[in-house]
């Protein structure tokens, strides 16, 4: 094939061999093996999608001889809608199911014809017979007709069940035949790259170009024993992409870069400030002025330009520099737009388990186990589905973890360690003489049992008051046990005990609050 300029055009097909996904976008990379002319040719990679990034594409080349890359164009290819390959392998195989649907409707039919026969043989037995009938002969006739229904009637129930499933996919297939039509691409891009060599040459082509309708996102499966506090976490990688491409069989990359974002600082411009001119009922009034407008014949002064960076800081908690994951195993992920999971790293972490409650707000004790990141993986925030000792307790919000540091993973509710919190003392009374005042008194119980067969750590937490006025006063009251801190800006009490096996521990404490009387004070006692 040539062109109009003369120069022979090679059209080969390409494959795509490595994807990096971005939080918003993918880069794709297709390669493909070419046989060159001596002389200035034209590559034609075609089939590459509509919606690619133009800016995006770049090529580059490996080959036995020296070779040069004189340009790239990029062009546009109407289709036909039999042309797009997806919907042809759809129809393909709904053709192929709807055969077999028209086989199991012919053998329904037969098996009709069947059982019409031996329906009509047993209305004419006896009838028109002038010699004796003879009974072994009858039951025997009768057997075989039995056994012979029974198996008509096992087939027809299993040509049904043949039936449903076939009719299942058909509709599956169809609905995304229907969608893929709806959506279809109505163009595709060739991307012409001219080559010029010295000799006849092989040449090894990388294409690669950014597109969009592409995502991933970070999930967990972490798996606890409560015992010991060690944690297996599965990081996986839910991957979405609707680019109008299949990606088979491909070396995936992960990347929280964000490629389409400004990766350099914005720059201040000065905020003017002046006198507006007086108007008749008309306040002056101070405010920043845009930059002056050019005057004319003068050109526009150019808006600061941004390079886009690969290695922008991640959109998560705007926090860190961009992670790249490589996926160790070849992967397939259809064009679907529904999420495919991928492994990216199993951490295993030692962690030591404690036990918590707040009895105030929730009268149950929690499991919590802290952990250390000692891996070199950032871990993204996303869902956590918890596994303690083997059951599944549901899923909790995983936050951003970067390497080496700590953090806590609850693993739920503990009902083999008890919490309970009771009111013992509420008395208001009034003191003083000359200067009275109000006293709200509030005295409470909190009793702890452990029932599991070992002793166990427990961290509760709960409270007294805060004083915003200095005429109101909170006194401490007397403690059963002193308080492992006491933060005085929040009034936050927080006690660690250790709790032996088969053992209760019974807290008391209390507090008073003073105000002068005759005033009424808002907030919590």
């Amino acid at each position: 094939m040539f062109s109009a300029v003369g120069q022979e055009t090679v059209g080969v097909t390409s494959s795509i061999s490595q994807v990096t996904a971005y939080l918003d976008r993918a880069r794709v990379t297709r390669t493909a093996n070419v046989g060159l002319p001596s002389g200035t040719s034209i590559v034609e990679f075609g089939g590459l999608p509509e919606n690619l990034d133009e800016a995006s594409v770049a090529v580059s080349a490996k080959s036995d001889r020296r070779l040069t890359i004189e340009g790239i164009d990029i062009r546009q290819r109407f289709l036909t809608e039999s042309a797009n390959p997806r919907a042809q392998e759809l129809e393909r195989q709904i053709h192929e199911l709807q055969d077999q649907k028209k086989s199991l409707e012919e053998q329904k039919g037969v098996i009709g014809e069947k059982r019409e026969f031996f329906k009509n043989l047993s209305l004419g037995l006896g009838k028109g017979e002038k010699e004796a009938i003879n009974l072994d002969d009858i039951r025997k006739l009768y057997a075989f007709y039995g056994e012979e229904v029974s198996n008509l009637a096992e087939n027809i129930l299993s040509i049904g069940r043949s039936e449903a499933k076939l009719n299942v996919e058909i509709d599956r297939l169809q609905r995304e035949l229907d969608a893929l039509r709806g959506a279809a691409q109505k163009a595709q891009r060739a991307l012409l790259v001219t080559i010029k060599t010295e000799a006849a040459a092989k040449a090894e082509f990388a294409v690669r170009y950014a597109i969009g309708d592409a995502s991933w996102g970070s999930s967990y499966d972490a798996k606890v024993d409560s015992s010991t506090g060690k944690v297996t976490l599965l990081y996986n990688a839910f991957v979405r992409q609707k680019t109008g491409e299949d990606w088979s069989n491909v070396r995936l990359g992960l990347s929280t870069a964000q490629p389409g974002k400004n990766g350099q600082m914005a720059e201040l411009t000065p905020a003017f400030v002046d006198m507006q001119a007086d108007h008749p009922g008309v306040y002056a009034m101070a405010r920043a002025l845009p930059a002056p407008a050019p005057a004319p014949g003068q050109a526009p002064r150019a808006k600061d330009e941004s390079a886009e960076v690969m290695e922008a800081q991640a959109e998560i908690r705007r926090m860190g520099l961009s992670v790249n994951y490589d996926v160790g195993l070849p992967v397939s992920i259809p064009s679907d737009g529904q999420p495919h999971r991928t492994n990216i790293i199993v951490l295993d972490l030692a962690g030591a388990p404690q036990y918590v409650t707040t009895p105030k707000l929730d009268p149950a004790v929690f499991l919590k186990v802290h952990l250390t990141n000692s891996s070199e993986a950032q871990l993204l925030p996303g869902p956590l589905n918890l596994f303690r000792d083997g059951e599944f307790i549901g899923s909790v919000p995983m936050g951003l973890v970067p390497p080496t540091s700590e953090f806590d993973l609850y693993v739920g509710r503990d009902d083999s360690v008890k919490v309970e919190r009771k009111e013992t003392a509420s008395k208001r009374s009034e003191t003083g003489l000359l200067n009275r005042k109000e006293v709200e008194e509030r005295r409470y119980q909190i009793t702890l049992q452990n029932f599991r067969p070992g002793p166990i750590r427990v961290l509760f937490y709960d409270q007294i008051p805060v004083s915003k006025n200095s005429d109101i006063t909170v006194n401490q009251g007397d403690f059963s046990d002193k308080p492992t801190a006491v933060d005085k800006d929040t009034g936050k009490l927080t006690w660690e005990i250790e709790l032996p096996p088969k053992f209760k521990k019974v807290i008391e404490f209390g507090y008073s609050v003073e105000w002068p009387k005759g005033k009424e004070i808002s907030g919590t006692l």
